[in-house]
């Protein structure tokens, strides 16, 4: 008995070690994990994206303004001109959280009378809004109690809560985490389900016999591969309408946006997953590799690398610059305005733009990739 099993183990070495790529992946999986986790894994919320409105423009105004930037945890990304531009900051999601400091704010503080400071929120993120609260919070009450210690004024009139922040949380107000994660699952899943669908379409025609019936017909490359990716673009379709449904109904995260709208770019999402698959197919040597290949390139990067989990902001600049190369990123971030804020199209370009050539050039990758011969 044990030198059958002795028999199997060898023979199952020596097939490992003759197939070099799932070696590669078996090795090398454990240290690309360890360095993602590692370095990509942050819990902490930094640099959140904020626009300024300063009406006052006074020396205590830019001094506010100047405390949160310097704690690290803000960036200011804009100086707005008025209120009509709240909107479009925190719909485009080039702000997650817009201050409004008022005329009168340092005429105010100077007579000892309390002022408000306008504080609108993206709640779209319930993470990164809640601890944005908590900063904020806590940085002007540090503010004010540093201006109370250096008048001897005013700490001698016991005013000890100078301001009153005005908070407005858009689009998820109750900060629901669900509501949040919900969108970047819907992407996560997509992303990992077309390219599993499609890695097996070419390698199991090479694996059955059949390629040669393929080959020898006179349908060219890029009809072929049109023609293996549609019935799964119809399949992802129906898939996105289902577990879109489940989110709503059984989750009860609304959809605020236009449904025409989330399949036009779901069609253009689901496209490049699906040409993900394929080209792994065409060039993979074996169905489990194909799968594997699949699997890995999608997987992971959708659920670690896409800000669904992480903010992308905390990450390293050079794992910032690797989620660029990410669709469900992109994708991500369309899901979560198309739900949330009910955006239009125009607000969607951003990324609508990029995961679209992505599209294209994935397909292009995969039909150049077959070659109609027998190797």
């Amino acid at each position: 008995m044990i030198k059958n099993v002795f028999a199997i183990a060898r023979k199952e070495f020596i097939h490992i070690i003759r197939d070099p790529r799932t070696l590669a992946i078996s090795m090398l999986l454990p240290i690309i994990l360890l360095f993602v986790y590692g370095y990509a894994a942050s819990f902490d919320v930094k640099n959140i994206h904020m626009a300024v409105l300063d009406r006052s423009k006074t020396l205590h105004s830019r001094q506010l303004v100047e405390k949160l930037v310097n704690s690290g945890y803000f960036m200011k990304v804009a100086d707005l001109n008025g209120e009509y531009q709240f909107r479009e900051m925190l719909d485009s999601g080039k702000a997650t959280v817009v201050i409004s400091i008022p005329t009168d704010f340092t005429k105010n503080l100077l007579s000892r009378k309390k002022t408000a400071i306008q504080v609108l929120l993206d709640g779209s993120d319930p993470t990164s809004t809640a601890a944005a609260l908590s900063y904020i919070s806590v940085i002007t009450q540090q503010y004010f109690s540093g201006i109370m210690v250096s008048s001897a004024t005013m700490a001698s009139a016991g005013w000890t809560e100078p301001v009153n922040l005005a908070l407005r949380i858009w689009y998820n107000p109750n900060l629901r985490s669900l509501n949040f994660y919900i969108p970047g699952l819907i992407s996560s899943i997509l992303m990992m389900l077309a390219a599993a669908l499609t890695s097996l379409t070419i390698i199991s025609e090479k694996e059955n016999g059949t390629m040669e019936a393929l080959i020898a017909s006179p349908v060219r490359k890029n009809e072929l591969m049109i023609g293996k990716i549609l019935p799964y673009i119809i399949i992802a379709f129906w898939d996105v309408i289902l577990i879109t449904a489940v989110g709503k109904y059984w989750f009860n995260v609304p959809i605020k946006g236009s449904y025409v709208l989330m399949l036009f770019c779901s069609s253009i999402f689901l496209t490049g997953a699906l040409s993900i698959g394929l080209l792994f197919s065409t060039i993979a040597r074996s169905s489990q590799e194909a799968m594997q290949l699949a699997l890995l390139t999608t997987m992971l990067p959708s659920m670690l690398l896409s800000g669904m989990i992480f903010p992308i902001e905390n990450m390293p600049k050079v794992i910032q610059c690797v989620t660029y190369l990410v669709p469900a990123r992109y994708f991500l971030r369309i899901m979560r305005s198309i739900f949330l804020k009910g955006v239009d199209i125009n607000y969607l370009l951003g990324d609508l733009i990029p995961l679209s050539i992505f599209t294209v050039l994935m397909m292009w990758l995969t039909i150049n990739a077959f070659k109609k011969r027998l190797d």
